[in-house]
């Protein structure tokens, strides 16, 4: 009888560390989050360059860019200057973990207005969350 409970004992411990070691393990195998999920961080993204506020911007941006960029580089090139956005459309590959978002804003720069011009964001599923794939650029124009 008493080898009965100790194997029961050790199957009950084994079944215990296995459940730890799934939910522990369990941040490796999230999916992308829905589009609503993806949506609201470009929404939030854009809202903080109309804001000025490029720290978030570049809090949103992947780590092969903060690798490339330091933030306070960045932070001294970004003024661009937002005052309107709206976006245009969301297309997600769960399978490659990729995202790409269409987007159209205003600028001024220079006292000079541009009404309507577009982009295209790329966005990548990065350790369990969206992160903006940006990409170093010389110009606003590149």
């Amino acid at each position: 009888m008493e080898e009965q409970t100790k194997l029961k004992w050790k199957v009950i411990i084994l079944f215990i560390l296995s459940i730890l070691i799934v939910t522990d393990c369990a941040h490796l195998f999230k999916k992308p989050k829905s589009e609503e999920s993806l949506r609201a961080l470009v929404q939030k993204e854009w809202e903080a360059k109309v804001k000025g506020d490029w720290g978030t911007v570049y809090d949103l941006a992947s780590k092969e860019f903060k690798n490339k960029i330091e933030r306070d580089k960045f932070l001294q090139g970004a003024k661009l200057r937002v005052e309107n956005f709206s976006l245009k459309e969301v297309k997600i590959d769960s399978r490659q973990g990729k995202a790409w978002v269409n987007v159209s804003y205003d600028i001024n720069q220079m006292g000079m207005s541009l009404k309507g011009a577009t982009t295209k964001e790329e966005w990548i599923w990065e350790d369990g969350e969206w992160r903006h794939k940006l990409k170093p650029v010389s110009t606003p124009f590149d």
